[in-house]
């Protein structure tokens, strides 16, 4: 039985090497690098512009929570000395609260604009992908790679279809 597998496999083996010359010589292989898709198309411009802005006005919410809170403890910090013990409790409760409500609140806005570039991108990617299919089926490649995500270390540029499918999605209407 042993003997038996190690035969089949050795034929196989052999059939694989003896047949990829042959077939090698005729297949068409292209990549494209889906980063520089989503930075130079139209779409992901806009895509980039409208996380930009969400993002920037989080930002904004999440610094003036911390200038507030930034504020009240430098205040704290100079009226530490006038104040009876209640009065330095309930001082440092509030201040302790309103660094939990920062914290909560960058949390909120990390998760909110993950969301966003989820939203965003994901329609922006699923047609960059159905064009890679389209231009596939096409124009008759064997595979089409992505470059970063398979690792792609050097490739001829005539082989890059980037730009192809940049061209592509900027005729697409959102």
């Amino acid at each position: 039985m042993k003997h038996r597998l190690l035969t089949i496999v050795a034929c196989l083996v052999g059939l694989c090497v003896w047949s990829a010359p042959s077939h090698g010589a005729n297949l068409k292989i292209g990549y494209f690098d889906l980063q520089a898709v989503l930075d130079r198309s139209q779409w992901g411009q806009e895509v980039k512009k409208e996380f930009n802005s969400k993002k920037s006005q989080l930002e904004a919410e999440v610094q003036a929570k911390a200038k507030e809170f930034q504020e009240s403890r430098e205040s704290y910090e100079k009226q530490l000395k006038m104040m009876d013990e209640k009065s330095k409790k309930q001082k440092a409760e509030e201040l302790r609260q309103m660094q939990v409500e920062g914290e909560k609140l960058l949390m909120q806005s990390n998760a909110e604009l993950n969301k966003l570039s989820q939203q965003l991108s994901k329609p922006l990617i699923d047609k960059v992908m159905d064009i890679v299919q389209t231009i596939g089926k096409n124009e008759k490649y064997d595979f089409i790679f992505e470059a970063q995500k398979a690792g792609l270390v050097y490739a001829d540029e005539k082989t890059d279809l980037t730009q192809t499918i940049i061209k592509e999605l900027d005729k697409v209407k959102r």
